[in-house]
């Protein structure tokens, strides 16, 4: 879609001003904490490193402006037409004012641009806050992967979606 025909930027959340900013170093001590409050098993700083080198990566980060900070992070590759979301987290004290909900569609948006026509991405079965966010924004259950998260043998809901359609807006809370 030409540059001139794309939908608008995503409103931020209230009370927020937000940039997209690809991942960089600069900005990795900041993930790693978001990480380390996120999961039980958080990505290591080797593999933050890997995905800033990897080619197929379009990772990034929702910058609160003007101070910088990070309130979150996504990592997902473009592979062909597909975007596949790989790590999603908000700083703690900002989950529920659609940081998430924006970085994602911000992100969506700008691998729609760059020819990807799908996403899919794995969610833990008893994360129901993310599941949430996801089928609000037309998120499907296309399967499960059966113990994925091998350490608690908890499955994984394997969810996909269409780009086109993507919503124009991120809607705020009611």
């Amino acid at each position: 879609m030409p540059a001139s025909c794309s939908p608008p930027d995503p409103p931020f959340p209230p009370g927020l001003e937000l940039s997209l900013a690809p991942l960089a170093l600069a900005h990795l001590e900041q993930v790693l904490a978001i990480e380390r409050a996120s999961f039980k098993i958080p990505w290591s700083r080797r593999l933050f490193l890997a995905e800033l080198s990897m080619p197929l990566a379009r990772d990034g980060v929702a910058l609160q402006q003007p101070s910088g900070m990070v309130l979150g992070y996504i990592c997902l590759w473009l592979v062909a037409d597909e975007a596949q979301v790989h790590n999603l987290a908000v700083h703690p004290a900002f989950r529920g004012r659609g940081v998430g909900r924006w970085l994602l569609v911000s992100a969506l948006r700008e691998v729609q641009a760059a020819g990807a026509r799908q996403v899919t991405l794995e969610v833990r079965a008893g994360n129901l806050a993310a599941q949430r966010l996801y089928s609000s924004l037309g998120f499907v259950q296309q399967g499960v992967r059966p113990g994925y998260y091998r350490k608690e043998g908890e499955d994984a809901l394997l969810l996909g979606r269409a780009l086109a359609g993507l919503p124009a807006a991120v809607r705020e809370k009611p």
